[in-house]
């Protein structure tokens, strides 16, 4: 696991997760674009970083757990801010989980609200990532012309996005743990409480359209966060494509968690 850092002199702290099956460098210009403000620590999965082809991803909770040990013994285990796109919510849903770590806004971008089915034994398992990692894994993990374009339509995203963040260099064992130990586990949508949470969605192409199909019911459920969509972008199209404003409204909703929660901002 790799950190790259920014803006050290900056006081506030901001964690970035990115995506499953794609590399850091999706994030970097946002990161790049935020460390004129904060200090920002752009975290770069085993498995999937291009800087470092022989490591391996062993769980979203491995990830989150050593990120949290960096956190703790680097910064006190306080995180100002912590974002996480697509995939790297599941990450960010195990930080969240950390006792060690006081994290004062949190912002989800393109959640996946469903969870994994509930299946116990070992095969079963092993049948459901054949078929349903194994998707992503030829279409993500191998991606050809043909296929990155129709993940750029899909995820209402612009080509040169996909080929920039794609990594097709990541074994299938990666591919697989990354869904594997979430099978069977339920997303605790009570540790919304320990920080002012907001969940975006672009929902320009079809992928967080049904990635937010949930919102409503969770909202029902009473569970404490704040939704912003931006209807004119796709799936983590913010960060990635226009990192200006991404970084203007993670700010605006920064300012907002530090005020309570007021209609000062975003």
């Amino acid at each position: 696991m790799k950190y790259f850092e920014f803006g050290k002199e900056n006081r506030e702290l901001v964690v970035m997760l990115h995506g499953g099956g794609v590399s850091y460098r999706g994030e970097l210009p946002a990161a790049e674009e935020m460390a004129k403000v904060y200090h920002v620590v752009l975290v770069a999965y085993d498995g999937f970083n291009p800087d470092e082809p022989e490591t391996e991803f062993k769980s979203p909770m491995d990830e989150a757990r050593r990120l949290g040990d960096y956190i703790t013994e680097r910064y006190g285990g306080k995180i100002d801010i912590l974002y996480g796109i697509s995939y790297g919510c599941r990450v960010l849903m195990e930080v969240l989980r950390d006792e060690r770590l006081t994290i004062t806004t949190t912002i989800a971008d393109g959640m996946g609200l469903r969870d994994y089915p509930n299946i116990r034994s070992r095969w079963r398992k092993e049948v459901y990532c054949f078929f349903f990692t194994g998707l992503f894994y030829v279409i993500m993990g191998r991606p050809g012309p043909r296929r990155k374009k129709f993940l750029a339509k899909i995820a209402g995203r612009e080509l040169q996005e996909a080929e920039r963040i794609l990594y097709g260099k990541a074994t299938w064992k990666r591919w697989k743990n990354q869904d594997y130990f979430l099978i069977g586990k339920k997303t605790d949508y009570s540790l919304f409480g320990k920080t002012h949470m907001y969940l975006w969605d672009g929902i320009k192409g079809s992928v967080d359209k049904k990635l937010s199909a949930n919102l409503r019911a969770l909202k029902q459920k009473g569970y404490p966060f704040e939704e912003k969509i931006f209807t004119d972008l796709g799936h983590g199209g913010l960060a990635g494509e226009h990192p200006q404003q991404f970084s203007q409204e993670v700010q605006a909703a920064h300012r907002r968690s530090l005020a309570g929660g007021t209609d000062d901002a975003i």
